[in-house]
């Protein structure tokens, strides 16, 4: 961030004495996002240090404990699952070898006074923005246009459930692990999968790290220039979590499970392991829709339900011409569904916002 911020500046030294008269304030914007900036910072290698205790035993024995990446998030009281269970808390969601890799990544940067690749830059500006909606008092409103509708469908779907044990869900592209606490506290036992280590360390974090609501100060909008009604609007602080992840989920209700969708799940021995899919704005992160259909049903056992809220902004629509891309209509994506062997129950259209900015130009 700190090259942009330099962008700034030299683009305001470009401007006349004249016209740098007329904005004489921005000097002082371009420091308070510097302070921003140490803030984000801060949060940033307080999560990395959390995994310093990391040495190679504690990857061994992760390793050991771990089949396929899945492991109790300690938020959920360290249990274990089927699949693979490393019981415990502190650094214990996320598989060891990934918190390491990041851990000594950043400490090498560090010393060697790098500065983070584009990509990466925005894998963390899409962290930070992904903190407002998932975690903290902000993005009640994109949860309750998202999650909450996908909780109270959940429940309905399993309102005669009498067995001894709660339904299982699978929440692929589990995120931050926000929408998998929601439905952990509704009484399921939830299992989250993701592939970015950016999004699991973060979760991880969250899940097992925290103490007290709005523990941590981020500034998520500081590297937004675009549609900002003010510059405090811009270079506000946030405050996360708004709840303590562990107040929200009963012990051994939550797993998470680190890896690609479609390897992890498509596993033999992963075939009926699930009461319930959930997908929340994800499937169109898919390379190949029709291998998401079909680890999705594999996955589910007979008579169980999934449930999808999303668009379908085909993320690898852009991308080379070597990259399988297969972007389909929702009426193809819904005559795939029905020829892998699901039934449509209902479906409706709503409107929900994805890491927005509550109080830009743009907002509702």
């Amino acid at each position: 961030m700190e090259h942009e911020i330099r962008r700034w500046e030299h683009n305001y030294r470009a401007l006349s004495a004249h016209h740098r008269a007329l904005l004489a304030h921005l000097p002082a914007k371009a420091a308070a996002a510097r302070r921003a900036v140490q803030q984000n910072q801060m949060f940033i290698k307080a999560l990395l240090m959390d995994f310093a205790g990391l040495d190679e035993e504690d990857e061994q024995q992760q390793q050991q404990q771990q089949q396929g990446g899945c492991v109790g998030a300690g938020a959920a009281g360290g249990s274990s699952d089927e699949e693979g269970g490393a019981a415990g808390g502190g650094s214990g969601g996320v598989p060891g070898d990934l918190a390491a890799a990041a851990l000594r990544f950043a400490n090498q940067m560090e010393a060697e006074q790098q500065q983070c690749g584009p990509a990466d830059a925005e894998k963390v500006r899409y962290v930070l923005k992904n903190l407002v909606r998932d975690w903290s008092a902000e993005g009640a409103l994109e949860r309750q246009q998202c999650y909450a509708r996908l909780v109270a469908a959940l429940k309905q779907c399993f309102q005669g459930w009498s067995q001894p044990q709660p339904p299982r869900v699978l929440l692929p592209g589990a995120g931050l692990g926000r929408l998998c606490a929601e439905v952990a506290a509704a009484g399921f036992e939830a299992q989250g999968n993701e592939f970015s280590y950016f999004m699991l360390l973060t979760a991880s974090f969250l899940l097992n790290s925290t103490s007290c609501s709005e523990q941590w100060t981020v500034h998520p909008w500081v590297h937004m220039t675009c549609n900002n009604v003010t510059n405090e609007d811009q270079l506000r602080a946030v405050g996360v979590p708004d709840v303590v992840p562990s107040s929200l989920v009963p012990p051994g209700m939550l797993s998470m499970c680190a890896g690609d969708f479609v390897e992890v799940y498509s596993r033999p021995d992963m075939a009926g392991s699930f009461d319930a899919v959930v997908t929340c704005f994800f499937i169109d992160t898919a390379h190949n829709i029709l291998e998401y259909l079909e680890v999705i049903h594999k996955v589910l056992r007979a008579g169980g339900f999934w449930l999808h809220m999303g668009p379908l902004l085909w993320h690898w629509a852009d991308g080379s011409p070597d990259e399988l891309s297969v972007e389909l209509s929702l009426a193809d994506v819904q005559q795939a569904a029905l020829l892998t062997g699901f039934r449509l129950l209902s479906q409706e259209f709503v409107d929900a916002a994805y890491i927005g900015s509550a109080v830009s130009c743009l907002a509702p």
